[in-house]
């Protein structure tokens, strides 16, 4: 049979285009061939191309907070994008291969109804062809997809490749497993995937994660297991990606992937002997739990190739990590930040704003916590999180099924009493200043940067700042004069 996989288009105000790379496709379509089946990828977000639209009128509250006209290191967001290939292009496409098959991921809550718009358009020019959908969401909300939008054929529930064929009924000639499966990159074209001007693919040495963190989504997908793969066959993907397909930059996308401390080591210490020459780069850009993060482990990782270090503190709150079972406390964080700057690696942390419960104090004392290291600040904005421990003790405050356009960060979407939307907003922009002080710091070898540092660095302030002429480095040094004096944070708009 026939198989067209699509990562479809989606709607919002930005992307992260090296976050998108469909390596979930990519083990469905390699199991799929192994079976004896043609498959074709269809990814609408790579080349990427986006097209201005509408704001939806859910969120027209936004237009309180968005500008296309702000301009300066600290602006937010600007126009509401449609990211990705039209539905004439993608119809285009179907026709040209005309599968049996098409299976949609629908990874992400937020861009459901996006993906549905295009599962109409095929479903009404190409009525012969079955529709199915997998991923997250399609897990999470199966019951109410197959209840209530009859353009979709069957929804597939599920992590396991498997469970493709299964459901479909079709036979399994070759039940290959997670920990057996290398993804076939000649699926796609890695010359399109690319980060520091090098071609670049995810890759993922692990499954599930054990830990219980109350706003995560990993147990919904692959339940309890957490799953290893044999070192041998995560070197040969990756040297197969050297040597076939040029590539020298690998994302591990993995859950906890440090967790199984002597694998992680011994992984660490055949990649660094495997490419000894430095040629290669490792990020984990999904997160590593700092939890098994010694000087021996770290040490390895910079041999190994990385020179970032992702890391999640979720609150400066020991009480709150503690109620949504993180495996550790400040204590950790900062004996981790301290060991990793003295190796070299730049640090991003990633917390979050708004959670339940917290107020503004709880969010200054994170913030305040956080400018103490040398770190990159990595705010997210909470939104409810489908299919979490969490949200089932929320979930009556969120009626979901209704409101999915909101399980997103980049919409400010949950407002409480104690931190209103314009609290949320503020605090983003500090958050963009301080990064733009460090960003100062760095490229002017600083120690500090006080009032009088920045009126060396400029003489521009915002009582005589051209727009027409200014550097964003101007504005955002202006800013942070204004800051530093009143302690207001001006943002800048073009007339």
């Amino acid at each position: 049979m026939k198989f067209l996989l699509i990562q479809p288009p989606i709607e919002d105000f930005y992307i992260t285009d090296i976050r998108t790379y469909p390596l979930g496709l990519l083990y469905i379509g390699t199991f799929l061939q192994k079976n004896g089946h043609e498959v074709m990828i269809l990814d609408c977000l790579n080349p990427l191309r986006k097209k201005t639209i509408p704001l939806p009128e859910k969120l027209s509250y936004l237009k309180n907070i968005y500008s296309e006209k702000e301009v300066g290191p600290i602006k937010l967001f600007g126009a509401y994008y449609r990211f990705g290939l039209s539905d004439e292009q993608i119809l285009t496409k179907i026709s040209d291969f005309f599968p049996d098959i098409i299976g949609i991921s629908c990874n992400f809550t937020a861009y459901f109804q996006t993906a549905y718009a295009l599962i109409e358009r095929i479903k009404i020019s190409f009525p012969e062809i079955k529709i199915v959908v997998g991923g997250y969401h399609a897990t999470v909300f199966k019951d109410i997809l197959e209840k209530k939008y009859p353009a979709i054929d069957q929804v597939i529930s599920g992590a396991e490749e498997k469970s493709f064929l299964q459901a479909l009924n079709l036979p399994l000639k070759k039940s290959l497993c997670f920990n057996e499966l290398i993804p076939d990159r000649s699926l796609l074209a890695s010359e399109l995937y690319k980060i520091h001007r090098q071609n670049f693919t995810f890759i993922t040495a692990t499954r599930g994660c054990p830990r219980h963190c109350s706003f995560c989504t990993v147990h919904s997908l692959h339940g309890k297991n957490y799953v290893t793969r044999k070192i041998n066959s995560i070197i040969k993907e990756m040297t197969d990606c050297y040597k076939k397909h040029n590539i020298r930059v690998f994302d591990f996308e993995d859950d906890n992937l440090s967790y199984d401390i002597d694998w992680f080591e011994s992984l660490l210490d055949e990649i660094a002997k495997i490419f000894p020459h430095k040629d290669i780069r490792l990020y984990a850009m999904n997160g590593i739990s700092i939890e098994n993060l010694t000087e021996n482990i770290m040490k390895k990782m910079w041999q190994a190739g990385f020179k970032n270090l992702n890391i999640s503190l979720v609150s400066e709150s020991d009480q709150q990590k503690k109620q949504m079972h993180r495996p550790f406390f400040n204590k950790h964080f900062e004996e981790v930040v301290k060991i990793a700057n003295k190796i070299g690696f730049d640090i991003i942390t990633y917390f979050i704003l708004g959670l339940p419960g917290q107020n503004m104090e709880d969010v200054e004392k994170t913030i305040n916590y956080l400018s103490r290291f040398e770190v990159l600040l990595a705010p997210s904005i909470f939104y409810p999180p489908p299919g979490t421990s969490l949200i089932k003790e929320l979930d009556k405050d969120y009626n979901l099924p209704e409101n999915w356009v909101f399980c997103r960060s980049s919409v400010f979407p949950v407002e409480t009493d104690t931190l209103k939307r314009t609290d949320l907003v503020n605090y983003f922009l500090l958050i963009r200043l301080l990064n733009f002080k460090r960003h100062m710091k760095k490229k002017y070898q600083l120690k500090n940067i006080n009032l009088q540092e920045l009126k060396n660095l400029s003489g521009a302030d915002l009582d005589n700042l051209n727009l027409s002429s200014a550097t964003e480095e101007e504005i955002g040094i202006a800013q942070m004069k204004r800051w530093a004096e009143t302690g207001e944070i001006k943002r800048i708009f073009n007339k």
